[in-house]
């Protein structure tokens, strides 16, 4: 009998357990300043590391409830693809999109391709991936400035700047005005403006359609005033001597098939957005959409008097509870530098919130998390989502680096004007010069 007695005794106990657990989550609300002294309340909504700066003293989180949907943040073709996407499209065995009527290859993709997905799916973890991945050519063509700062515990070190352009072949309604006889997914290029010793040093890289055609990427050095062909395995090496590797932007850049994926699971989670309101966004002359010079900077410890915390860390960013999808993720290139990464993917938009990174060894290295900003037209016909800032947290050598990607001097434009002859070898040449 003392035996019986003990089973449910256990069971009571295990119930009381998860009880607490949930009380001590859901004691977050909008107005709480989370930090060293109430870590507790957060345990389990952010990634380990993300919850070991907040338990010793780097960061402190702002709790608060956005005046918008997070799902509502997307221009009306997306609004539209949510329900005329749904079962259009599928994957074949090696990950790639295909037309789900006939098993051809997806040509003109509109929008997210998987834009629901069943939880029991086997394949809901690289569908996943397309969707977070047709985030970033949501917003058309692109012209984009940022800058690259490089942070210690002393503070600021040094700083880069870039400008870059995209061209998506695919995602936006656009993109089918546009000859593309090489099927290409999309076409981006970075070039070093800042400092002296670096300006000129740039990337491009085109992205093919075909799941199994690794990406050409290609390097300009200055010193040598030569293109040369890099090979794929360069983007998990570090972009110009910062924390970032080439696969590193917007969460994660790299080519969906070359990449192997597990479903960890579903939960809730505190997501770093830039305000609570969305930013303005304007049209210029030439049709195209602008942020503006209103939009909120992030301001950084090493920028804040008296500032206790970490030099590199956020001190005025928005942390909102939503539900995220948790992912591994393995490079199928035995010779990537990344080990395992685990991949928060916001339920919401698919975009990447965290990426924690380990080494091949399998140890722990550094994490990456975005700052969203939502952004919105006066007339609220045009909304869409980009970048505040991206970080890169090297925990291993307890430094920082960070990209400021919109701030009032960073004005980024969308569904912008761009000339194809940019992305050849030639165009891409000379614009390095």
């Amino acid at each position: 009998m003392r035996g019986l007695r003990t089973v449910p005794s256990c069971i009571l106990l295990v119930g009381f357990l998860f009880a607490a657990i949930s009380t001590a989550r859901a004691e977050v609300s909008p107005g709480d300043v989370i930090d060293k002294t109430n870590w507790e309340k957060v345990q389990g909504l952010l990634p380990d590391p993300v919850l070991e700066w907040v338990k010793k003293g780097d960061f402190i989180l702002n709790i608060e409830v956005p005046n918008f949907e997070l799902a509502d943040c997307f221009p009306p073709f997306q609004i539209q693809a949510f329900e005329t996407n749904v079962g259009k499209y599928e994957l074949d065995a090696q990950g790639g999109i295909i037309e789900a009527a006939t098993g051809k290859p997806a040509e003109q993709i509109v929008g997210f391709p998987f834009p629901k997905i069943a939880e029991d799916d086997p394949r809901l973890a690289e569908k996943l991936m397309q969707n977070n991945h047709f985030l970033q050519l949501l917003n058309g063509n692109a012209r984009i400035r940022f800058q690259s700062v490089f942070l210690n515990r002393s503070g600021y070190v040094r700083e880069g700047g870039l400008v870059g352009m995209q061209m998506p072949m695919v995602g936006h309604p656009e993109a089918a005005k546009v000859r593309n006889p090489r099927r290409m997914e999309k076409c981006s290029l970075g070039i070093v403006k800042t400092p002296h010793d670096a300006a000129g040093s740039a990337l491009m890289t085109w992205r093919y359609l075909d799941p199994d055609k690794e990406d050409n990427s290609f390097g300009y050095s200055p010193a040598i005033r030569r293109v040369r062909r890099m090979s794929a395995g360069n983007r998990s090496d570090s972009l110009w001597g910062s924390h970032f590797a080439v696969d590193d932007s917007g969460g994660f850049d790299g080519k969906v098939t070359a990449f192997t994926y597990k479903y960890l699971r579903k939960q809730e989670a505190l997501l770093p957005i830039l305000d609570v309101d969305m930013a303005r966004i304007v049209r210029n002359d030439r049709g195209e959409w602008e942020t503006t010079s209103g939009i909120k900077p992030v301001i950084y410890g090493y920028e804040k008097q008296g500032w206790q915390g970490a030099p590199w860390a956020p001190t005025n960013l928005c942390w909102i509870k939503r539900w995220v999808y948790v992912l591994e993720m393995h490079a199928k290139d035995r010779y990537y530098n990344y080990g395992k990464q685990h991949l928060w993917v916001s339920a919401d938009t698919y975009s990447c919130a965290y990426k924690v990174i380990h080494d091949r060894a399998g140890d722990y290295w550094k994490t990456l998390f975005i700052a969203g900003v939502p952004c919105e037209s006066d007339d609220k016909s045009m909304r869409l989502l980009t970048r505040a800032s991206q970080q890169m947290i090297d925990d291993r050598r307890d430094r920082s680096g960070v990209l400021r990607d919109c701030t009032p001097q960073n004005i980024w434009t969308f569904f912008a004007e761009l000339d194809p002859n940019y992305f050849t070898l030639a165009g891409f040449q000379k614009l390095c010069k």
